[in-house]
């Protein structure tokens, strides 16, 4: 399979999770794609971190990335914000989500009465707020903004934990509000991304940890897929689950493995 140009996940491909350790050979298969003159970027579902702080947690790891080489959700729904109007948001999420959209211009409260709400990854969500969250999409019409639908990640432990994607679900449950999906598999957030490597989707290859989300998006514009088993689901055997029009195309256990086992040209 030749490959003009990469998608490339973060957590569970370039580092194995949450601790941002390098993944063995992930280093050296950027080092490579980079010599190769194939572009890329980094496309991540991250809605705990701002591009500085990921960027700065990836160098630790040994990796040398760019901020122009970086997507992430947060600033992507900030974008879609601005072209509602909206000035006042309730953020569920940690204390540097909701700074994210603070230094983006705008005014982050913790009330319903507000334009959007914005769903992230909260490890300290709580009733109150998740209450509140309910008011101002049923009784104050607050647009309803997911930033991804992920089950579960890996955290700082280690452990299996739920991602953003169950915090949507109760509210979306409880407004039947359907919401606006801003990051992985949406495919404005992808075609964002390969506008930006300037390539076809037939020639671009995602590669990510998650076969249900970000895989099955991929295949669905037309990219291919492969997915690592170095991150979430380390069992192959979770691809049965998934259509098979939208199953991966290649399956290893880590990225390096893509270019040592020979399953793709650059």
């Amino acid at each position: 399979m030749r490959v003009k140009g990469f998608l490339l996940d973060v957590e569970g491909v370039l580092v194995a999770d949450k601790r941002y350790q390098a993944v063995a050979g992930a280093v050296e298969f950027v080092r490579q794609v980079r010599e190769g003159g194939v572009p890329f970027r980094l496309i991540t579902n991250n809605t705990t971190d701002s591009r500085a702080a990921l960027l700065e947690k990836l160098a630790r790891a040994g990796f040398d990335f760019h901020l122009d080489e970086l997507l992430t959700c947060p600033v992507a729904a900030a974008s879609h914000l601005r072209t509602r109007g909206a000035q006042r948001c309730l953020v569920l999420g940690v204390d540097s989500l909701r700074q994210i959209f603070t230094d983006e211009g705008f005014e982050v409260t913790d009330a319903a009465e507000v334009d959007a709400v914005v769903v992230g990854l909260d490890t300290d969500l709580t009733y109150e707020r998740l209450r509140l969250a309910c008011d101002a999409v049923a009784r104050h019409q607050a647009d309803l903004i997911a930033l991804h639908l992920n089950r579960v990640y890996t955290d700082g432990l280690g452990r299996c934990a739920p991602s953003v994607g169950p915090i949507v679900e109760a509210v979306r449950y409880a407004t039947q509000v359907e919401p606006t999906v801003i990051g992985k598999p949406s495919p404005t957030y992808f075609q964002q991304a390969l506008d930006q490597v300037a390539v076809a989707p037939e020639s671009v290859m995602v590669v990510s940890d998650d076969p249900f989300s970000d895989l099955a998006g991929a295949k669905r514009m037309g990219m291919a897929a492969a997915f690592v088993l170095s991150g979430k689901y380390p069992d192959p055997v979770v691809v049965e689950g998934i259509a098979e029009a939208q199953r991966p195309d290649v399956i290893v256990g880590r990225i390096g493995d893509l270019l040592t086992e020979g399953n793709i040209r650059i």
